[in-house]
């Protein structure tokens, strides 16, 4: 019962990031305080401090899932990470499908503020990641 109780929150966990605004071009600043606010599952993680790279990390509370937002120069969020269990692989994968537009085999995206945001999953041995980032220029010719 606890065990479903666990993975019943962590698909509510990753509901409500999927389906709230994408954090990609928004202020470092910003993005602190809409995880704080809306996303109160995760907390900052400093356990590991990379200093070349600007970053912000949180886990979740049972540490399935870990979210990586990283900067550019000018602190403006320029990719996001989600790391996942393969326990969370189904569920994530047809939120996704329901969500965003399938492009590809492990491959979504949206428009955001005029500009499209591609959403790739890559599959790793032991994890699995769902990446968010602006689409190329080249690609979207």
């Amino acid at each position: 019962m606890k065990f479903r109780i666990v993975i019943s929150g962590a698909f509510l966990v990753l509901g409500t990031i999927i389906s709230a605004q994408s954090m990609v071009g928004l202020p470092k600043e910003e993005v602190a305080a809409i995880v704080k606010s809306d996303h109160r599952q995760f907390r900052i993680d400093n356990s590991v401090v990379k200093q070349r790279f600007n970053y912000l990390k949180y886990v979740n509370g049972i540490k399935t899932q870990t979210w990586i937002l990283y900067f550019d120069d000018n602190d403006i969020c320029k990719t996001s990470k989600l790391v996942c269990d393969y326990s969370e692989y189904n569920e994530i994968v047809e939120k996704l499908s329901e969500t965003y537009e399938k492009v590809g085999e492990s491959e979504w995206q949206f428009v955001q503020d005029g500009k499209t945001v591609e959403v790739d999953l890559i599959k790793q041995e032991w994890y699995f990641t769902i990446r968010e980032t602006w689409k190329s220029q080249a690609k979207q010719k």
